[in-house]
């Protein structure tokens, strides 16, 4: 069976990015490139039904043009099934104008200076995975899951036992008995050496992210269908290996398919990524509508995590970063190192997490969710309570198949 063709429309008004995508695509097997070397205002409307013919979508951002957020919409609105847009912009573009790109569905905003190191790659990514018959994105918005990352700014802090039982809480169960799960969720567990998400979730551990590793294939639909396990309280699990392994052992192909075939078939999907930056953890960061920042108040953990978020935006400027302060309740009154950190961090946190010690060590002894041990501990509303925020600023998909 002959691989699929993948079409590539660029619309820049830049001669060094036209002539360097150009070159590196045109000519290139089972890839169609079609080029607009002007604005999109400049093309005069015909950008949208251009938009509407190809599977990867590059337009040249005008920072200073006043409908670029309506364009931006247009463009998205006008894509066809499977399709990603890419925005190219000057790497001092607002941060608040690129998130409001992303939340129009625009699926990444990158610096026009990473036309070698991230534009061309990241469209031979595309082209590869549609090759290999394993589509980027899926229909649109409207037919996504959402992903939603969770990192520590150090160990011991609970971020695996944030994301073990939000990745609950978001089932968001009906019924009198609460037996019914009105969304599908999946939670993955990228600590590759030292994770505890299959403990936390009463499963048992699996070699498959291992063997996928060793063997580098790229994992499909029937890979993770194999791979992983129903949880006792419905989350689907794709846990870390079980034997010891480096951290370098996958690489970032394999991370973006999985990611992008978790999105089809689940609303949620939950990342609980090692504390170590590794290469692969680009992917996860380009694809994350959210990220939780798990950390203490003491000084080395705020000092921690400004780097991680100087390291998460740097590789994803327009990437949502919530601060979870952890082992806190929330204050009346923040205290002065309270305000001390979020002037350091530049930002306040966005939730609270209680220490409850009782709770946690039953939850892990167990392998049971917090909800099950204690519905009403401070511990589990708190969670519960980032769960519905979740839902309503990142609404499950509709029209789901």
């Amino acid at each position: 069976m002959s691989a699929k063709q993948i079409s590539v429309l660029l619309i820049s008004p830049d001669e060094q990015i036209y002539s360097a995508i150009e070159g590196s695509l045109r000519g290139q097997a089972n890839c169609r490139f079609t080029g607009r070397q002007d604005t999109v205002a400049g093309v005069n409307g015909s950008a949208i039904s251009l938009t509407a013919e190809h599977d990867v979508v590059l337009f040249d951002v005008d920072e200073n043009s006043g409908d670029l957020l309506q364009t931006a919409r247009k463009i998205c609105d006008a894509r066809m099934p499977n399709a990603i847009i890419i925005a190219l912009a000057h790497e001092d573009l607002p941060l608040e104008k690129a998130r409001q790109l992303k939340k129009l569905g625009v699926d990444d905003v990158l610096p026009r200076k990473w036309i070698d190191e991230e534009i061309v790659p990241q469209v031979d990514a595309i082209r590869a995975r549609r090759q290999a018959q394993l589509p980027a994105v899926w229909g649109g918005q409207a037919t996504l899951g959402k992903v939603i990352a969770v990192a520590k700014s150090r160990g011991g802090v609970g971020s695996s036992i944030v994301a073990a039982n939000l990745a609950n809480e978001l089932q968001a169960k009906e019924g009198f008995f609460k037996k019914k799960a009105a969304n599908e969720v999946a939670v993955v567990d990228l600590d590759f050496q030292f994770g505890s998400i299959a403990a936390l979730m009463d499963v048992e551990e699996s070699d498959a992210m291992w063997r996928m590793a060793m063997d580098e294939s790229i994992p499909d639909g029937a890979f993770l269908e194999q791979a992983m396990t129903k949880s006792p309280c419905g989350v689907d699990v794709l846990a870390a290996p079980s034997r010891f392994g480096p951290l370098s052992a996958i690489n970032e192909e394999q991370i973006s398919a999985i990611l992008d075939s978790l999105k089809r078939s689940h609303d949620y999907v939950i990342i609980d990524l090692p504390r170590a930056l590794v290469e692969w953890i680009t992917p996860v960061l380009s694809q994350a509508d959210r990220l939780l920042l798990v950390t203490d108040v003491a000084v080395p953990s705020i000092r921690s995590a400004r780097k991680l978020m100087d390291f998460y935006h740097a590789e994803n400027p327009a990437l949502e970063i919530q601060l979870v302060a952890s082992l806190e309740k929330k204050p009346l009154i923040p205290a002065a190192h309270h305000r001390a950190a979020a002037k350091l961090l530049e930002q306040d946190f966005a939730h609270w997490i209680p220490k409850d010690e009782r709770t946690v060590r039953e939850c892990v002894d167990r392998g049971v969710p917090l909800q099950e041990v204690s519905n009403r501990a401070p511990l589990t509303r708190a969670i519960r309570r980032i769960a519905q925020e979740t839902t309503v600023s990142l609404p499950p998909r509709v029209g789901k198949q």
